[in-house]
């Protein structure tokens, strides 16, 4: 920068040395030649100048100079003035002079046009041809027929990698010139102000405008080391003044998470530009093969950005043809009726209705001398201009150029992209994972009438990277058609900084302490700041002056002791502007700086309608949407993960995230923490805008846009941070944290981790459509940090599917059936852990599962001591239990509904760290005769009943008594499980004292349990020769009152006919 400055000095001396030669010149020719060589060396200093005072300055003296040529060249006789008094060469003044300098700038701007852009007139005089070119047109500096007039389009012009020496005199200082009248030579002299003069003037007038950069690389992590924690809200530490020299208040923090400004000296700032970090994390094969094939999109290929484009690229070789794109992109039905075709750069800009007949002279440029001021208009990427507005406001502030730098051909030395002479351009975006290359033609869709189909710069119509850069990112997206997404995302594609959306309507958002986050930031450069409204009525427009479900981006922010404001441009160029209540400081900053703190403040000369202010509280109101874009630079560590993830086209257990993408997360000196989730854009043969998740992210959009194709949202996704140590997890059940579940293609989620802690990081989803997506996950912090697929610890795994049918659908510990549920062995062969997962995809019933003692059979019978462990509470859609160090044995697991008699598939999951066997027990009565004998009900005073059995053939039998009600004597009431009464089951042969128990319930004793079942007995019929066989069931005693008790009897036998079974009577001994 001082060597570019020092030049600039050197060719403004030169210049002026030349105007103090042409007063005293001996001839005409001499005085022509002195002009000219003046003029060149202000043209050189313009391509080196940066600073907009400063060049309109030059550009003055430069028509100064032209003015005074074109007068002696017309003159017919020269006189020499070496008596002329130099009091009469320049303003005798300092207001003089500023008078002549507002008087010549004020001459050379041209009146604005109609629809808002400016006119595209000619020079007003006819100046002289030199024989070499003066103006580069694809130089920054040059003058624009915008702001000003557009200078012709110069051929042949080549960027050179330094400034030429300055220009040499040429002739003698001691000749002296004749034949102009000295009064004319005074009027015609009188603008060609001493440029040493002029400049020294200016630097003491000159306001300082720190930038807000700063490195990080070296020990220097400013903000990114020691004030990022204010910006990020999380723990704070105080900056090193010493680290960052800058007139702007340091970030710094107090108790309570509050952000105060430490005043420092107004000075000449010298912050250094944030480093973006770069991820350390090697990257396994598959995740490089991943994103090579995330490299086509919508039928293009956009390959990885591996080094900056040779300038070979962009040489048009002989005898070859123009760059041409493979096919162009679509437009809507909507556009098509403004559509007149694709033409080159040269006869699109400016645009042709401006000069449909004569356009020698006119062409792109690739710079401009004034603000830019973007607009949308028959095109409906608004969230996409508004970006592309952000990121040159932020470059207006005194920021570096963030998007301009993006276009290649590159100057490196001139700092900004220059026309490709074969018509081809190459754009770096970030998107599926990595910088990529974006190659685009100069083609542009030229409209027929006054509406224009691409972005435009207001102010001067011929700035062409704009127009580049915008088709680039929209050949991603799909189209010219491309219905806008929210600006944080484009602006993550276009920038690489870190997406965030804050809902304003949410009741956690409170405006002084979004303000408080965002404002020291915003005047560092280290966040850009968009807007989105949501539906609005027709009514609310016309009031408010805003338009429903449309991006806004914000130009500055401004605070005083009364006020905190928004200066925001719509950028539709016949969008309304605000027409609410204006802030009350408003009209003092309308002619003030924003702060007196700031950079460099948004300058927004004779400002749009739709270019306003308005307040914090309006915002909040009205506005549905704040979309922030984070310098990266902000964090000195990054870690990338990129992995595919099929999501199935069937329903998913509800909580279940065994199959969900988990990762181990490790910080080794905790603090802030910020993760971002990006789902990739994914092919399509780029016709179907339906299946193209680049065209349509899922993000809502006004129906007024939705031209070629709707816009159904694309499903939810989220980030959670479980305490899960680095290992997968199986259900969502406690999270440390999580961020919102949204429908557009990233996600952020801040948190503060602890020193030395690994966390488990859980991908979510909600109605993604069946398909296999890819993604990328990035974490930044200021900590050392590692990012790493989780691991399991669990390295074996068996798996088991079922079905609960009406028969084997047993419900909870409290159904006379539950053992009737699905049971499984368990063999165990040495000491392990192991996790069992039960899950269902019918969401309506809730879960449980249990490890019992078993040994490995069936069981009819449970109590709390036989549980080694289980799922808890009923839970719909999964279960899950998990045991460590388990003993080796036979084990029985029981899987079951919440409701007795519910239907539903299942999947029993058994991860172990050792080998396991699992498979299902045979259902109660599986390969038996069923027969079910009639409901059993006792009485109020009856306890024992008993049904005569006369055995047909030999068999074993199963008999089985299941509680069902206990009621009132009249049915009235049901009393349910209060009203059960112990109850023994026995199977008798005889009666009375001599009678003979041949198998009981429980052994004997009386069961509690709902249902009560014997043993396997075998009976031969000849056991009738011996007495009768009776069934008997015995409760206890009554539950008191008048209670009747029904049961249901069933027996199994593995012989068809095996016996017949009499009614049940009252029985006694």
């Amino acid at each position: 920068m001082a060597e570019q400055r020092t030049q600039l000095e050197t060719y403004k001396s030169a210049s002026a040395n030349y105007q103090s030669q042409l007063l005293g010149v001996a001839s005409k020719d001499e005085a022509i030649k002195c002009a000219i060589g003046a003029a060149e060396n202000l043209m050189e200093a313009l391509k080196l100048c940066s600073d907009p005072q400063e060049k309109q300055d030059l550009r003055s003296q430069v028509k100064a100079i032209f003015e005074a040529a074109e007068c002696i060249k017309k003159s017919d006789q020269w006189k020499p003035s070496a008596q002329k008094s130099p009091a009469h060469t320049h303003p005798v003044s300092k207001k003089d002079e500023i008078d002549l300098w507002v008087a010549a700038v004020a001459e050379s701007s041209n009146d604005a046009a109609t629809n808002g852009f400016p006119d595209f007139g000619g020079p007003r005089t006819a100046l002289p041809e030199p024989d070499h070119a003066l103006v580069d047109i694809s130089d920054n500096t040059a003058p624009s027929r915008g702001a000003a007039s557009l200078q012709p389009r110069l051929k042949n012009q080549h960027a050179t990698n330094t400034p030429p020496p300055p220009k040499k005199p040429q002739v003698s200082s001691d000749h002296y010139p004749t034949g102009i009248e000295e009064t004319g030579k005074d009027d015609v002299f009188s603008g060609l102000v001493n440029l040493q003069q002029r400049q020294s003037t200016r630097q003491s007038a000159i306001q300082p405008q720190p930038t807000a950069q700063v490195d990080t690389s070296s020990s220097s992590h400013t903000l990114a080391e020691n004030s990022s924690s204010a910006l990020l809200d999380a723990s704070k530490v105080k900056p090193s003044p010493a680290s960052v020299e800058t007139s702007l208040p340091l970030y710094s923090a107090v108790s309570g998470g509050s952000v105060t400004a430490i005043s420092t000296t107004h000075v000449r700032s010298q912050v250094r530009r944030l480093k973006d970090p770069i991820s350390s994390r090697k990257l396994a094969k598959r995740e490089e093969i991943l994103l090579l094939r995330s490299s086509v999109v919508n039928g293009f290929k956009f390959p990885p950005w591996d080094k900056n484009p040779a300038t070979s690229e962009f040489v048009l070789q002989p005898e070859s043809a123009l760059f041409t794109d493979s096919r162009e992109l679509e437009l809507s039905a909507y556009q098509h009726q403004f559509f007149a075709g694709w033409k080159r750069a040269k006869d699109a800009l400016p645009p042709p209705f401006m000069y449909p007949v004569d356009r020698d002279g006119f062409g792109p440029m690739m710079g401009t001398s004034g603000s830019i001021d973007l607009v949308q208009d028959a095109a409906t990427d608004c969230s996409v201009v508004a970006s592309l507005c952000a990121g040159i406001a932020r470059s207006e502030r005194g920021h570096d150029k963030m998007l301009s730098s993006l276009v290649w051909p590159f100057d490196q030395n001139l700092g900004r992209p220059v026309i490709s002479s074969n018509g081809k351009y190459i754009v770096r975006l970030y998107f599926n994972g990595c910088w990529r290359r974006v190659v685009v033609d100069d083609h542009l869709p030229v409209s027929k009438t006054h509406r224009l189909l691409h972005v435009i710069d207001r102010r001067n119509p011929a700035l062409l990277w704009p127009a580049l850069l915008e088709k680039a990112y929209l050949k991603v997206r799909g189209g010219y058609d491309f219905p806008g997404s929210n600006s944080c995302s484009d602006l993550w594609t276009l920038t690489g900084w870190i997406p965030e959306q804050i809902y304003l309507q949410d009741t956690d958002t409170v405006p002084d302490q979004l303000w408080a986050r965002l404002y020291k930031a915003f005047l560092y450069g280290d966040v850009l700041v968009t807007l989105g409204t949501g539906k609005m009525t027709n009514r609310q427009e016309k009031e408010l002056g805003l338009e429903g479900q449309h991006s806004y981006v914000v130009l500055d922010m401004r605070e005083t002791d009364y006020d905190k404001i928004f200066l925001v441009k719509n950028p539709w160029v016949e969008g309304r502007g605000w027409r609410g209540p204006r802030p009350s400081s408003a009209p003092t900053l309308d002619a003030s700086s924003s702060s007196e703190h700031s950079i460099a403040p948004v300058e927004v000369p004779n400002p749009h309608p739709s270019t306003f202010r308005i307040g914090l509280d309006h915002v909040v109101q009205h506005f549905e949407s704040l979309y922030l874009n984070w310098n990266p630079g902000l964090f000195r560590y990054r870690q990338d993960v990129h992995f595919e993830w099929t999501v199935e086209d069937r329903a998913t257990p509800t909580g279940c995230i065994i199959t969900h993408p988990q990762f181990s997360f490790f910080s080794k000196e905790g603090g802030v923490v910020w993760l971002l989730l990006c789902r990739h854009f994914r092919d399509t043969d780029g016709q179907s805008h339906d299946s193209s998740d680049a065209f349509n992210d899922g993000t809502l959009q006004p129906e007024k846009h939705m031209h070629t194709a709707g816009n159904a949202p694309k499903g939810f996704m989220s980030v959670f941070v479980c305490d899960g140590h680095g290992d997968r997890i199986y259900i969502k059940e406690a999270y440390l944290e999580s961020s919102p579940y949204v429908n557009t293609p990233q996600t952020l989620l801040r948190w503060d981790a602890d020193a030395d802690s690994t966390y488990t990081i859980v991908i979510d989803q909600e109605e993604l459509s069946a398909s296999a997506y890819t993604f990328s996950l990035s974490a930044f912090s200021n900590s050392t940090i590692a990012l790493e697929p989780a691991t399991s610890k669990y390295p074996r795994t068996k798996t088991e599917s079922g079905l609960w049918t009406a028969q084997t659908a047993g419900g909870t510990t409290s159904s006379p059936r539950y053992f009737e549920n699905p049971q499984y062995f368990l063999d165990v062969r040495q000491r392990c852990s192991l996790a069992i997962l039960l899950t269902s995809v019918d969401h309506r019933h809730p879960l449980h599962v249990k490890l019992v003692f078993g040994l490995g059979k069936r069981m009819y019978k449970l109590q709390s001591r036989d549980v080694l462990v289980d799922s808890g509470d009923h839970r719909s859609g999964s279960a899950f239990a998990e045991l460590q160090d388990l003993a080796p044995g036979k084990y029985t697991i029981i899987c079951s509904l919440f409701e007795a008699g519910k239907t539903g598939d299942y999947t029993l999951r058994v991860d172990s760290t050792a080998d396991v066997t699992l498979k299902q027990l045979p259902r109660d009565g599986a390969g038996l005769v069923s027969m079910k004998l009639s409901p059993v009900c006792f009485g109020p005073q009856v306890h024992k009943v008993a049904a005569p059995v006369v055995p047909r053939r030999l068999a074993s039998y199963i008999v089985i008594a299941r509680f069902l009600r206990a009621t009132s004597p009249r049915g009235t009431h049901d009393l349910g499980l209060l009203g059960r009464s112990p109850l023994r089951l026995s199977i008798e042969l005889g009666r009375g004292p001599e009678r003979k128990f041949l198998i009981t319930s429980e052994e004997g004793e009386y069961s509690n349990s709902p249902a009560v079942r014997s043993e396997s007995l075998n009976l031969d019929p000849t056991l009738v020769n011996q007495g009768d066989v009776w069934l008997v069931l015995d409760r206890l005693s009554g539950p008191g009152g008048p209670v009747e008790e029904w049961y249901e009897v069933e027996i199994f036998t593995d012989m068809p006919q095996a016996c017949s079974v009499g009614v049940w009577r009252e029985w006694d001994d």
